[in-house]
């Protein structure tokens, strides 16, 4: 949209193993790249681009060393949990717990919360997310999709958690032409502006719908310009880029 043309973009939520030449949003600065396992990460990882930062999946159960090696050795900028990928269900989360004690504070942790799918024993974990969120206080969580069809759920059950943040990926788009579009347009009115990022979760999506379809809520809520700059870019920096 126009009136967005000279706002700089951060996408928080991008793949890379498909590369990037059919990604459809132009001004896009920086991308958060996402591995979702290890071989992609070894095999992918020196395509991405210096400007960006990088994402992994705490695969704590298969390659606990060599994920603490990225981590201490600075290589990443996030871990990632993902509960089907990685089929958790309710009994591997008190172990995932102990293993992230040895993850730094510092480090954020993006929890993929988008319900889909037949294997529902592995379906995200609301109760551990807030678990999580009370046992590192100073972690920065971030819930992906932020909550996919249990947006309402997850905003009303982790609104008072202030190390909370949520990416707007796939949902913008997955949820558009449905009844839960208004807890969507809920979660941005009613979260702080700070705790908001764009992504789009490319290649599954489309980042220039996903934007088209922020920027319009944007405009039916008239958030102010610099409210719009910060969930557009300057959050996804203020997480990733230390």
């Amino acid at each position: 949209m126009n009136t967005y043309r000279n706002m700089k973009i951060f996408d928080c939520h991008t793949h890379i193993e498909n590369g990037l030449s059919s990604y459809d949003l132009d001004n896009v600065g920086r991308h958060n790249i996402i591995f979702n396992s290890l071989d992609s990460y070894t095999a992918n990882r020196p395509e991405v681009s210096t400007s960006d930062t990088v994402s992994l999946i705490f695969d704590y159960a298969n390659n606990l060393s060599r994920v603490m090696k990225e981590v201490n050795e600075k290589k990443i900028n996030a871990l990632k949990i993902h509960s089907r990928i990685q089929k958790l269900s309710e009994a591997d989360y008190p172990s995932l717990t102990e293993h992230l004690k040895q993850v730094p504070d510092t480090m954020p942790v993006i929890v993929d919360a988008f319900y889909y799918g037949d294997d529902i024993e592995h379906l995200p974990s609301l109760p551990y997310i807030i678990k999580w969120a009370k046992i590192f206080p100073e972690r920065k969580l971030i819930v992906a999709h932020c909550g996919g069809y249990e947006i309402i759920k997850y905003l009303f059950h982790l609104r008072t958690l202030p190390n909370i943040y949520y990416d707007l990926s796939f949902s913008l788009q997955y949820l558009s032409d449905s009844s839960l579009f208004v807890d969507m347009i809920k979660l941005i009115k009613f979260t702080d502006k700070k705790k908001i990022m764009f992504g789009s979760d490319y290649h599954w999506a489309s980042p220039k719908l996903q934007y088209n379809v922020l920027t319009n809520i944007f405009d039916k809520l008239s958030l102010p310009e610099k409210e719009r700059e910060m969930i557009l870019y300057y959050n996804a920096e203020e997480i990733f880029s230390k």
